[in-house]
């Protein structure tokens, strides 16, 4: 005999079994009658099934989920049979001949199927840019940032600093820097899903948390390509898109052969890095450019040694970084042999607005005769890059950006 304390937790057990919504609605049970056609011409025939028949045939035997079938059971033992477990019990044992569940048309059927609680689940690549990147929360639908102009340090810093050195009593010249501005504009990723109100009641997944799951993974994917890739027509203007300002563009060996990477490339890219920047950088690649980056080579006289291959060659682990900085692949960089395949660059010189992260919403109103409930995700973000234009170094004719990427014209 049960005690109370054991009775009422027995109780919360089939509670919890009964009212827990996490199995999913099966097939609609097959129809009362059967319609068959011996031959054309023939009038049709309708066979009719008896009860037991109808429960053998039903994968759930008559029952609405797992749950069900487990909770009538546990209750047997307290209050009796239920009708529908009385019901199965009977098909169960006036079905004739051997049964086995690995048959269906012999016993298989009356099993209770079982139902997962949950969805095997993908991911999207993870953001690379947004936690890297110089946040700013936005209060409005625009926002002008004051930023240094600081084109050319041959002549002078800032765009018009200059320190000089007057002789004694000589008279002293008044220069100052000049400041631009970087104008960020929210622009909206959006996503919109409809779900009728049987499947959010029926399924054996909670669907609003794996909705907004989804969208948001979703949504920050298209975000994170904007940061790199965007044209700034409506959306963020990407850092290795040709509308950054900043943007420098390593121009690729004499008889390079077309969609290669030599090291001599990676060699110039960091060369056009600023320097300041070294500390921060990353660099960002298509996957398609690894063959190209496991074979590079340096030339030492006639032949060439192999300097990017770890210890153990295939066997070992491959690098995850290229001169002393992270190296992170990415299906948002340009196949390879384009421009943009793959990039060197410091995203703290990248600033990211946006104004209260993913907004969802739901709706029962706009969907209302079709009983369904409309799910909306929202985003308003932009980015730019703080650099008005590539740096000219003090010594030097090559330009110095945080933003490098090699060119498309490897031929």
């Amino acid at each position: 005999m049960l005690t109370e304390e054991q009775k009422k937790e027995l109780d919360k057990d089939i509670s919890a079994i009964v009212d827990e919504r996490v199995q999913k609605q099966v097939e609609e049970r097959l129809s009362k009658e059967i319609i068959k056609r011996f031959s054309p011409g023939e009038a049709a025939v309708k066979v009719v099934m008896t009860p037991e028949e109808k429960i053998v045939t039903d994968k759930l035997g008559g029952f609405k989920s797992a749950g069900h079938f487990y909770s009538d059971v546990i209750k047997a033992e307290k209050v009796g049979e239920s009708e529908t477990l009385r019901n199965w019990s009977n098909a169960v044992h006036k079905t004739a001949g051997y049964m086995e569940e690995g048959d269906l048309s012999q016993g298989g059927y009356v099993v209770p199927i079982q139902v997962r609680d949950g969805i095997i689940e993908k991911s999207l690549e993870a953001s690379i840019v947004r936690g890297r990147a110089t946040p700013q929360p936005m209060g409005s639908n625009r926002l002008e940032i004051p930023a240094d102009v600081d084109a050319d340090h041959s002549s002078n810093y800032f765009g018009g600093i200059t320190i000089y050195r007057p002789g004694e009593g000589g008279q002293k010249t008044a220069t100052n820097p000049v400041v631009g501005k970087i104008a960020l504009q929210l622009h909206k990723l959006v996503g919109l899903c409809h779900v009728t109100d049987e499947l959010l009641e029926d399924a054996s997944i909670a669907l609003e948390p794996w909705l907004t799951r989804k969208f948001g993974q979703a949504i920050a994917f298209v975000e994170d390509d904007d940061f790199l890739n965007g044209n700034g027509v409506n959306m963020a203007t990407g850092m290795f898109n040709a509308a950054n300002p900043s943007l420098i563009t390593v121009t690729a060996e004499t008889g390079q052969g077309a969609a290669t990477i030599v090291a001599e490339n990676i060699a110039k890219m960091w060369a056009r890095l600023y320097s300041a920047g070294q500390a921060n950088a990353v660099f960002v690649a298509n996957i398609e450019t690894f063959p190209q980056l496991f074979g590079m080579a340096l030339a030492v006289g006639t032949g060439g040694i192999p300097i990017w291959m770890p210890a153990g060659g295939l066997a070992g682990r491959p690098y995850e970084s290229l001169m002393g900085r992270p190296l992170i692949y990415s299906e948002k960089m340009q196949a390879l042999g384009t421009a943009g395949d793959i990039g060197l660059v410091d995203m703290s010189q990248y600033v990211v607005g946006d104004r209260g992260g993913l907004n969802m919403a739901s709706s029962i109103h706009l969907k209302f005769d079709y009983d369904m409930t409309s799910f909306r995700f929202v985003l308003r973000y932009d980015g730019q890059p703080t650099w008005l234009s590539a740096l000219t170094p003090k010594r030097g004719s090559a330009t110095l950006s945080p933003f490098v990427v090699l060119s498309s014209t490897r031929t």
